[in-house]
């Protein structure tokens, strides 16, 4: 199955893992069984993974778990609009070649149309189109509560039509009391809903909450 111990050894991580098929597992220890420099390579990645087990684990903080979650929504949101380009400059491809000759002609009527009027100057910044906009908070309840030491980040869905579907803690404090008045907020807050190309559609809203205190 494979040509060379290069191939071989690209397959080492997984062996070891136990994440390779049937086919895969076969063909690797028919060459182990025949090709010694393999089975010493394979002997120090086993080295290898035994002593980074042996590192001590560290919990990751709150407030990096956060970014690295916030990070990583930004990626996917990149991601999509990556694939909707390119799909967009697939179907538009075979129109190109038909629809030059149209642009082309509309570009000298416009040109005859105008002559030589001079177009008058527009300081007006042009508004970027976004295609896909996140939920945002319109109003948050003015109700006084106290998180402790540590801020309360959670999740919350919210639908097309801007309504709260539930919310999940992500890090800080879990008591009863404290849950009482996470509901009187999220449920008498508004939000927002997040759009796609225009349209309302489903979307989640991350908030940090630390000591809110009203004065009448």
């Amino acid at each position: 199955m494979f040509e060379n111990c290069l191939e071989i050894r690209g397959h080492f991580s997984d062996y070891l893992d136990r994440q390779c098929n049937p086919d895969t597992l076969r063909s690797i220890r028919f060459h182990l069984a025949y090709c010694e420099a393999c089975r010493k390579e394979l002997g120090q990645w086993e080295s290898n993974q035994a002593e980074i087990r042996t590192l001590p684990r560290r919990r990751v903080p709150p407030d990096l778990a956060l970014r690295l979650r916030v990070q990583f929504s930004r990626q996917l949101h990149r991601r999509f609009l990556s694939h909707l380009w390119v799909r967009l400059e697939n179907a538009l491809q075979p129109l190109l070649l038909p629809a030059s000759g149209g642009v082309l002609a509309a570009i000298v009527c416009f040109c005859l149309f105008m002559g030589s009027r001079p177009m008058p100057a527009n300081d007006t910044p042009d508004v970027p189109l976004q295609l896909v906009t996140p939920p945002r908070v319109q109003v948050l309840a003015p109700i006084d509560f106290n998180t402790g030491d540590k801020a309360v980040v959670m999740v919350i869905p919210i639908d097309a039509a801007g309504q709260v579907r539930g919310y999940r803690i992500l890090s800080g404090q879990n008591s009863p009391e404290l849950m009482h008045q996470l509901d009187r907020i999220i449920y008498f807050s508004t939000f927002q809903p997040a759009t796609r190309f225009g349209m309302p559609t489903d979307g989640q809203v991350v908030l940090s909450l630390r000591r809110i205190t009203v004065r009448g």
